[in-house]
């Protein structure tokens, strides 16, 4: 027979239990429509790491991704540590390293009651961070079958974590990983966006550009043509070959810009292996190619004789010193001298640069300078634009940066530089 005292505790033990699910559902309801009323990935985070520290009365949270998959390695992307969000922020771990990385790995939830017995903890990031982890509760963000990180939960402040809590977590953990992932999608959605926009400009840019620099030469070249064929018996034979001149001079410019249009859409394909670079062969092949332009500006070229050793690929490698150089010759001062030389950069890299003693670029034509296509209608009458654009594309490619320093004097020039990585061995790009 059930007493009363029995049946009495009996329904306040149900009503509490009634009580507490309809406050997590309340919880679940209300955390679930902020994760998804934004699609922006921190916002989300912030959002998701603020009720479960809350709500669980916890000392902290963190949220933790793969940063590409699930290979690793697992990247902490957001904290709710009081003090050490910045410390623990982008810090990394394998996979299965600590409890988050074994979470996040085995697609299981943990919790940890005693981390420095436990085989699993490592307390690298305690270290690292100034903190001390008593106890833990993580468990795998999930979206299907495929696991995008985990959330941790740590230091309780009245008792250790419970199955209440865990499953409380489990069904938030569920919501943010969705949440998480549409957010990332809908990032790179606008990311690829971004690019196609841009894409779009450089191709306008590109079309005004090639259309321009053909229009020139096959102008002359068309011109010329129509009065040899015209009047070729009755012109003297001087000015038969300055015409025959003027033809091949132009055909040059013209086959000289289809030359680099090729480079151009050639290169975010091409694969290409990087090896020394024997500069001075380089340099070589590239007075070579541009000796009229040497001789008829008559300028002075300064070469060293030894060269620090970098890795690349020596005919993108020619094209840009040909940029560079043919660059200098045409805004250099008059007559033209050019200097060259190369020193170790920072992290491993080899600066290269050209010199020239032009009039020098204004801080607004140097920010401009290596975007697609640029080109300075009233102040440079033939042009940087594709040519510096071949150049970035080619030293990115090969791992490096362009880069221009002027104080916009006359006299005192510009330098245009590139870096490649110093030599160490044979690599593949």
């Amino acid at each position: 027979m059930v007493q009363p005292d029995d049946f009495q505790r009996h329904y306040q033990e149900t009503q509490a239990a009634l009580e507490q699910r309809e406050r997590d559902l309340t919880f679940l309801t209300r955390v679930g429509q902020e994760l998804t009323a934004t699609l922006d990935v921190q916002q989300v985070l912030d959002r998701l790491l603020q009720a479960v520290t809350e709500t669980l009365g916890a000392e902290g949270s963190s949220v933790w991704l793969w940063e590409i998959d699930e290979t690793g390695p697992l990247v902490c992307q957001a904290a709710s540590h009081t003090g050490y969000q910045q410390k623990l922020v982008n810090l990394k771990v394998s996979p299965g390293q600590g409890v988050i990385g074994w979470v996040a790995q085995c697609k299981k939830s943990a919790i940890v009651p005693a981390p420095h017995q436990d085989s699993r903890f490592t307390p690298n990031i305690d270290s690292q961070i100034g903190f001390k982890t008593e106890r833990i509760l993580a468990v795998p963000l999930l979206v299907g079958d495929k696991g995008i990180g985990a959330l941790e939960v740590v230091n309780k402040l009245a008792g250790n974590f419970n199955e209440h809590d865990l499953i409380l977590v489990e069904t938030l953990a569920a919501s943010a990983a969705i949440a998480i992932e549409n957010a990332r999608l809908v990032e790179a959605l606008r990311e690829k966006t971004r690019e196609l926009e841009q894409r779009n400009a450089d191709l306008d840019a590109f079309a005004h550009t090639v259309a321009h620099d053909l229009k020139n030469p096959l102008g002359l070249i068309l011109g010329t043509a129509m009065v040899l064929e015209t009047d070729y018996q009755d012109l003297p034979e001087e000015m038969l070959v300055q015409h025959l001149g003027l033809i091949a001079r132009n055909s040059r410019k013209a086959n000289s810009l289809i030359e680099e249009l090729l480079l151009l859409s050639e290169l975010p394909s091409a694969e290409v292996y990087v090896e020394p670079l024997y500069m001075p062969s380089i340099l070589h092949e590239t007075q070579r190619r541009l000796s009229h332009l040497i001789q008829s500006y008559q300028a002075e070229m300064i070469v060293p004789e030894q060269w620090p050793e970098a890795v690349g690929y020596a005919p993108w490698v020619e094209e840009v010193w040909v940029n560079y150089i043919s660059n200098a010759l045409k805004y250099g001062g008059r007559p033209p001298r050019i200097e060259l030389g190369a020193g170790e950069a920072s992290n491993g890299y080899i600066r290269f640069w050209v010199k020239d003693n032009g009039i020098g670029l204004s801080p607004e034509e140097q920010a401009r300078l290596f975007r697609p296509f640029t080109r300075f209608m009233h102040v440079r009458a033939t042009g940087y634009g594709l040519g510096l654009s071949i150049v970035r594309r080619i030293i990115e490619k090969l791992g490096g940066k362009v880069g221009v320093e002027s104080a916009g004097i006359p006299g005192l020039g510009s330098v245009f530089s590139f870096t490649l990585p110093k030599h160490k061995k044979t690599e593949r790009r």
